[in-house]
């Protein structure tokens, strides 16, 4: 941890004016994105403004992207039943037995999307792709699947909307004609089932930090200063800090595969795999019998999940940089 982010360009961000009007629209609408007409209105309208006029054009997915962040933070909240005021995390050992026993990221195992290309039976309806009604839920409720496809033209991953069609190339490999959620049929693509295909990420609540680990693969959002898009990154470290008032504070060093850029980023701009869901368990079961065994004794102790390693094998991860900000740009561009 330490190092700022290696790319040098600076980040592009939406002004309070134009935050402000798409916060209006958000809920003018229910929370839902926005018809395909506006978004490309508002893009418009924000790159003529007196601000962006000649210097930045905002694109249309910029604009998306904002929709879908600030959809996913909105429902995270609601999703949230009790945040603790402050979460006692102390340093986590990366290789320690006697701690609580968190395994690696299983490999990505790619849903069976690879199946129904080849026996899918020819009908003239699409395949539609849950609306993301259940986005937050728990990976193992399949009871709505939410895929993500990678979109050829600039590496990023996006919600599918719907499967419009299917073929098997000469090599054998199946793929599949995706509409892009908040698209329209002018961006479809054909993707790779087995590469470019897979099950939702899942935005991260403050409480899930300890599901996030060196070396795990994430979708990571990366504002640049012409693109604010998802990428696929790893984590190369995590600085864990006592969550406040504000959530969690943690920092987390990541690299991104397309650029191999560094950055380092707080929770907020980290969706983790579905895959990761058991740590989750593994955690909320052993923090319930932690609570159980102290419930009499220290009565705010049930109110926080403290994960504690032998002090002869923690291993301390480096402090935060001098002048590092606090409080990082929200996960919304």
């Amino acid at each position: 941890m330490g190092r700022p982010a290696s790319n040098g360009a600076p980040s592009f961000r939406f002004n309070h004016a134009e935050v402000s009007e798409m916060e209006a629209i958000l809920q003018a609408h229910n929370c839902a994105v926005p018809a395909r007409e506006i978004l490309e209105a508002l893009a418009q309208k924000f790159s003529v403004s007196a601000e962006r006029s000649g210097v930045v054009e905002v694109t249309v997915k910029q604009v998306w992207n904002w929709f879908q962040n600030r959809r996913y933070a909105i429902r995270a909240k609601a999703a949230k039943t009790i945040v603790p005021a402050q979460t006692n995390m102390s340093p986590m050992p990366r290789d320690d037995p006697a701690a609580v026993r968190i395994a690696p990221q299983t490999p990505q195992t790619q849903p069976a999307p690879s199946a129904p290309v080849k026996n899918m039976p020819q009908v003239p309806h699409p395949i539609t792709a849950p609306s993301g009604q259940s986005a937050g839920k728990n990976a193992s409720d399949n009871s709505q699947m939410e895929f993500e496809a990678k979109s050829a033209r600039d590496g990023a991953w996006y919600d599918v909307a719907t499967f419009l069609s299917h073929r098997s190339l000469e090599t054998g490999d199946p793929e599949v004609l995706v509409r892009f959620s908040g698209f329209g049929p002018e961006e479809d693509e054909w993707v790779n089932v087995l590469k470019n295909v897979r099950q939702r990420s899942l935005p991260c609540e403050s409480s899930e930090c300890a599901a996030v680990l060196q070396g795990d693969l994430i979708l990571c959002f990366q504002e640049g200063k012409e693109q604010a898009l998802y990428f696929d990154a790893h984590v190369l470290d995590a600085q864990r800090r006592r969550h406040d008032v504000r959530g969690c504070r943690c920092r987390f060093l990541v690299r991104y595969d397309h650029d191999q850029s560094e950055e380092i980023v707080p929770l907020r701009k980290i969706c983790r795999r579905p895959e990761t869901d058991y740590r989750l368990q593994q955690l909320h079961s052993g923090s319930a019998t932690v609570n159980a065994q102290k419930t009499g004794t220290d009565p705010q102790a049930g109110n926080s999940m403290i994960v504690n390693a032998p002090a002869a094998t923690t291993q301390k991860l480096p402090t935060p940089v001098a002048g590092e900000a606090e409080a990082p740009p929200p996960k919304i561009a």
